[in-house]
């Protein structure tokens, strides 16, 4: 199963290991970028879908937690689970997004 719909990137992507939740079930985070999550789930939601997703991080020696949501734009099936491509409706780090008219 691969669906795709194509979506240019606009953010660079890091390959980190979160833990990470969509919508309350718990997936493991490929990477990730200001303006989008690759992540991989047991569960594939529907294509073009808005899920919310919650970032557990630690920094500085404590954890934290962020609140994000988006448009799952990919979804294919890696072995028994599935690779989900979620967009973001808002960047996470808008200095990292370069702005139309400006130098980023």
């Amino acid at each position: 199963m691969q669906e795709t719909q194509q979506h240019p990137r606009s953010a660079q992507r890091f390959g980190l290991v979160l833990p990470i939740t969509m919508e309350g079930e718990e997936c493991a985070c490929h990477d990730i970028s200001a303006t989008g999550v690759l992540l991989e789930a047991g569960q594939a939601p529907p294509l073009g879908s808005h899920v919310a997703l919650s970032l557990q991080y630690e920094a500085e020696g404590r954890p934290f937690q962020l609140e994000c949501a988006g448009e799952v734009v990919r979804v294919e099936r890696h072995g028994e689970r599935f690779n989900i491509a979620v967009r973001l409706d808002e960047p996470l780090f808008q200095e990292s997004v370069p702005q139309e008219g400006g130098t980023g």
